[in-house]
């Protein structure tokens, strides 16, 4: 079973929430109008995530090494939506919150140089950019709280989310092309 396509579809579409927020409440000083919907948004996405990450890290569902590379990360990335999920949802101070995902986020960078080290997946050089842009949008989110610099901290975050996304989408696209070629004559053991 390889459920990667969906999991890298599901990550970019959390990107994307995460640059609309983004946008919405340090780019167009909206403040804190919509915190609470996406908050919402964000704790869906990051239950799923966070399941199936660490369903993926405890069944190994892809060969090799690439179960470490992609199911442990994506179990952070879960953790992540939940911690800013509900920290929106509970109206709290996100400098906490986004501390402690930049912190995540070095994990992203070292599972980035590792994918390049390795050449892992059938894309090495996008797998390891989408990792990079994901990891250092995760970097740069504590610094959306700098009240003098956060609307040009917001835009470079904006640009990181939506080409991380992006490329998400497209590695996703791929391996739904591929996945489904690969099991087009697939028959249950029972039928």
């Amino acid at each position: 079973m390889d459920t990667l396509d969906i999991w890298l579809a599901v990550l970019a579409w959390g990107l994307l929430t995460a640059a609309a927020w983004v946008t919405y409440r340090f780019v167009m000083g909206r403040g804190q109008q919509a915190d609470r919907g996406f908050g919402y948004a964000f704790l869906a996405i990051g239950v799923y995530a966070l399941v199936m990450g660490l369903w993926g890290s405890m069944t190994w569902p892809l060969p090799s090494s690439y179960n470490i590379v992609l199911m442990d990360p994506y179990a952070l990335y879960g953790v992540a939506l939940l911690m800013i999920g509900l920290a929106l949802i509970a109206g709290v101070d996100l400098k906490g919150p986004t501390i402690a995902i930049a912190f995540l986020s070095i994990s992203v960078l070292i599972y980035a140089a590792d994918i390049a080290k390795y050449h892992l997946t059938n894309s090495p050089a996008a797998a390891a950019a989408l990792f990079v842009l994901v990891g250092l949008s995760g970097i740069l989110g504590p610094f959306l709280n700098l009240s003098k610099s956060s609307k040009y901290v917001a835009y470079l975050e904006v640009i990181l989310l939506v080409l991380a996304a992006l490329l998400s989408a497209y590695i996703g696209g791929m391996a739904t092309f591929e996945h489904t070629a690969d099991w087009a004559k697939w028959v249950p053991f029972y039928g």
